[in-house]
């Protein structure tokens, strides 16, 4: 019973501990970082409580524009075994690896993480010609030329215009289906440029970047009266937040989705933002 009892309380424990994320597009880890490049880490010195290290590399070559320097040094929290925190969002960095790392700067301190992001061990997880080739126009990469939903580095957006007052000018009816999901495409001035279903987005992506660089909208089945009504009364929402990516403010346009419904017992109109 007590063995039991203590494997309950390491997978609860483990849990608390996990690590839940994806390593995000690469073309905004990039225009987000300091530095970019190919290294070799050439030394390893833990300190003296054994609770951080500090790794060296010799840069074998630089990806992002500006100042390229031969080396690059930065302090890491050791492993587990030395800061008995355990955690599925521990890694290390060893010497003689050879790694490809996408360095921030955070309060004018460099850095980089192997989990959550796109710096990894080379000899394990190579640079891919999709991600060459990414690497190769990153420079040129303008964040404003996109259209963006979920991605990282950017703060969530509300809207401006409220919405509960125009959904209380809605229509009553016996609607059959009184539920859709609408997808709203908003400029970079928070202004409202369409709303459409979600179900017929057809987003075109860029073949570098990866990220939506027009917006297609395709009717695959008859749109509904209730949805033809949602769509009328969420194009009044005219006003949103305006979308900026947080390291450099630049504006950006977005999506926005939003489930529209209809309370038929109420016959009241209800919404929530995605």
């Amino acid at each position: 019973m007590k063995k039991i009892s203590l494997l309950l309380f390491l997978l609860v424990s483990f849990k608390g501990f996990s690590c839940d994320c994806d390593s995000g597009n690469n073309a905004l880890e990039f225009y987000s970082s300091k530095y970019v490049f190919e290294g070799k880490i050439i030394s390893k010195v833990y300190a003296a409580d054994s609770l951080t290290y500090k790794i060296t590399f010799d840069i074998l070559k630089h990806y992002k524009n500006g100042d390229a320097p031969k080396t690059l040094s930065f302090d890491l929290k050791s492993e587990a075994k030395y800061s008995k925190q355990w955690s599925s969002c521990d890694w290390m960095a060893k010497k003689n690896e050879k790694w490809i790392v996408y360095a921030y700067e955070n309060n004018g301190k460099i850095n980089f993480s192997g989990i959550c992001s796109n710096s990894r061990v080379l000899d394990s997880y190579p640079i891919q010609p999709n991600e060459q080739k990414m690497l190769d126009n990153g420079n040129s990469f303008k964040i404003e030329d996109f259209i963006y939903e979920y991605e990282y580095d950017f703060n969530f957006c509300k809207n401006i215009t409220d919405i509960n007052s125009i959904l209380e000018k809605g229509k009553v009816k016996n609607y059959s289906k009184p539920f859709t999901i609408l997808s709203l495409h908003i400029d970079s001035e928070g202004n409202l440029k369409s709303v459409n279903i979600t179900r017929e987005l057809l987003p075109i992506y860029d073949s570098i970047n990866h990220l939506r660089k027009e917006l297609i909208f395709k009717s695959y089945l008859p749109v509904t009266e209730f949805e033809k009504d949602a769509i009328e009364l969420i194009s009044q929402v005219k006003k949103w937040e305006i979308k900026k990516h947080k390291m450099t403010k630049v504006n950006v346009a977005y999506l926005k989705n939003i489930s529209v419904e209809y309370d038929l017992k109420t016959n009241k109109w209800n919404y929530e933002l995605r």
